[in-house]
């Protein structure tokens, strides 16, 4: 892993040694943004959620009344007590809304159940996961508006839910990252309320054919960068512009002003050189951001804790990096 500040960001990242755990179980995991009907695409990907699980304190399912109607959010709560005690009880928690990836397309929230529960517990934080609706089923920005409204919908209700207003933190990864991104930017641009983080792993910060990335990274790492164009498809009505900031966050005619941000890109990825680029933005925009690099790892690597140590290892890191900020 390599870490990096808003002064220290490298010109360039590239790709190291690919984790030989992960090499080896690539071939048998599923594809994402493979030549196959979207159908099979989400069946294979359910193995990443089969149990067991790891131990969490808590796990709750809400049913919020959102921007479309009924919206699921699963939270996940630490065995260990918040630190400190306050006259009424527990000290407020700090809390992660997550976005999860899958193209837009693809993905359940227990797929993503393994690295939420690690992050929940390592970082001492609860998480907020968002069952938001897929494309092609509905389109942008559907998911962006469910998103924007469980972030502000927390805020509201954070005493009720024993939650730090002033840490509150939205992250996603892939898809999720890009609406992480855009989300950010549309939070500033209306007003608030205020992030305390912003967490965007491998985000989607523009497409990224042009890039060397999308060209060394083309098939056979998970994520194939021809799907990418799959699910753009799925994602955009066609009277959009896809150039606009809250479809590219890496158009924005401005990234001053955007919550401190953890970055995460991955050697053996696609999309690792516009995550890159977005980075590199945001700290000449003089902005607080924590900049990590896996030479080793491929897209959605903390779904593949369970056959990599690497990845493993890397999700914690994540954790740690988020404790020190909101836990």
């Amino acid at each position: 892993m390599q870490i990096y500040d808003r002064y220290s960001i490298p010109a360039s990242v590239g790709r190291g040694i690919l984790d030989p755990e992960l090499k080896d179980w690539l071939p048998t995991g599923p594809v994402l943004g493979a030549d196959e009907p979207i159908a099979t695409q989400r069946a294979s990907h359910a193995k990443l959620g089969h149990k067991p699980w790891p131990d969490i304190g808590t796990v709750e399912h809400l049913v919020l009344e959102g921007p479309r109607g009924s919206l699921g959010v699963r939270v996940h709560t630490p065995s260990r007590p918040s630190q400190g005690l306050l006259r009424w009880g527990a000290r407020p928690r700090g809390a992660l809304v997550y976005l999860h990836g899958g193209g837009w397309t693809v993905g359940t929230l227990d797929e993503f159940e393994v690295p939420m529960r690690l992050l929940a517990e390592r970082a001492g934080i609860v998480t907020y996961v968002v069952d938001y609706t897929l494309s092609p089923e509905v389109k942008w920005p559907s998911a962006l508006d469910e998103g924007e409204f469980v972030v502000r919908w927390l805020i509201d209700h954070a005493a009720e839910r024993g939650v730090d207003p002033d840490k509150v933190a939205l992250g996603g990864d892939s898809a999720g990252g890009n609406m992480t991104c855009v989300i950010a930017q549309r939070l500033r641009d209306r007003g608030g309320p205020k992030l305390a983080l912003q967490m965007p792993l491998f985000p989607e910060t523009a497409l990224p054919f042009e890039t060397l990335a999308a060209s060394e990274n083309r098939t056979g790492l998970y994520l194939e960068t021809a799907g990418i164009l799959l699910f753009a498809r799925n994602l955009l009505p066609n009277n959009a512009d896809m150039r606009q900031p809250y479809i590219t966050p890496m158009n924005a005619e401005s990234l001053a002003g955007l919550p401190p941000t953890i970055l995460v890109t991955n050697g053996f990825d696609p999309l690792r050189d516009v995550g890159h680029a977005y980075a590199q933005k945001l700290a000449q925009a003089q902005n607080d951001i924590t900049y990590v690099h896996h030479p080793d790892l491929t897209h959605g690597f903390p779904q593949f804790t369970r056959w990599s140590r690497a990845c493993h290892v890397a999700t914690m890191q994540l954790g740690d990096l988020l404790r020190q900020r909101i836990g």
